[in-house]
Formats: structure tokens, C-alpha cells, sequence
């Protein structure tokens, strides 16, 4: 029972990182939504295409004439990466929360987040008995990118608290 509940968390947070995309070759649009951006308390109008690339996920985040994207990489383990340009290399984010009440997934201590309502429905559908009932879900990355620590619902406001200290 126990690892069957580990393997529902697991599943869960994979589909929460929106990781199972398939390997191509070449960039194949999954969607693209109109929304709301948001870095600190400024909120603006942005434009969300989801692409897959070989063997990631890349959301980009156009507002204005800025481009911010994340990846979500699957192999050989689970990892997000972000640039703040499209000529800025790649580098692992530090953190990442979902609040499902507010439709929001942000990285790096809020620094950016994004409303992406279809996406966190389809992550509360996918994921099974895992992450139904959730409120928040969260996970800060050691220094090679990889989860190091998970966190769901009250657990995530004592786990930015620490990351605030």
C-alpha cells in the first residue's frame, strides 16, 4: 500500500511538471493560451506557447518584446530549466509552487508565475486520487536540477517560509 501511494505521488508530480511528452525531433506545438503573467506584484498580459523539443517541454512566455521560458526535462530524472531570454543559456530554477485556487504556477520565490487554469485542470485530472483535494503543491531542486524536496497544501506555506529564512 505504502509504495502504491509513493508511486500516485510520483505519477502526480510528473504529470504535474507536465513531463510526459514525447520524444521528436523536431518542435511540435501543443498549445498555445493568452493569460496573465506576473513578476513580484505586477501583473501583465502574456502569451503562453507549449512546445515539445526532443525530449523536454518548453513553455515560452512572451509579453511585450520579452521571451521568458521554462523546460521541464524528463530524463534521467525530472528537472525544470529557465532563462530569462531567448540568448540567456539554460539554468535549473530553485523552486517551484502551484497554488490551484488562484490558477498559478510560479518559479524562483515568485520572481515569475503564470495563470495557466487549463493546464492545472488537466493536472488534477491526470493525476489520479494523488492530487485530488490539493490546494498547493511545490518543490524545491538541489543544485543538479533534481527535486529534493516535495510539498503539498499547508506543508508548502511552512516550506516557503523556511526558503524565506
Amino acid at each position: 500500500m505504502h509504495s502504491l501511494f509513493r508511486w500516485n505521488v510520483l505519477t502526480g508530480l510528473t504529470v504535474l511538471l507536465g513531463s510526459f511528452s514525447a520524444s521528436t525531433a523536431m518542435a511540435e506545438e501543443l498549445y498555445s493560451l493568452d493569460t496573465t503573467c506576473r513578476t513580484g506584484n505586477r501583473s501583465f498580459p502574456c502569451g503562453v506557447v507549449a512546445t515539445n523539443v526532443d525530449d523536454t517541454t518548453e513553455y515560452r512566455h512572451r509579453f511585450g518584446s520579452q521571451t521568458v521560458s521554462y523546460r521541464v526535462i524528463d530524463e534521467p530524472f525530472v528537472r525544470i530549466e529557465g532563462r530569462a531570454s531567448n540568448t540567456k543559456p539554460w539554468s535549473s530554477v530553485k523552486n517551484a509552487t502551484i497554488n490551484f485556487n488562484t490558477q498559478e504556477l510560479c518559479f524562483n520565490n515568485e520572481a515569475f508565475c503564470v495563470k495557466n487554469p487549463s493546464f492545472l485542470a488537466d493536472v488534477l485530472i491526470n493525476s489520479g486520487d494523488a492530487m485530488q483535494g490539493r490546494t498547493k503543491a511545490g518543490m524545491v531542486f538541489g543544485s543538479n536540477g533534481r527535486v529534493d524536496v516535495a510539498c503539498f497544501d499547508n506543508g508548502c506555506d511552512r516550506l516557503l517560509e523556511a526558503i524565506k529564512q
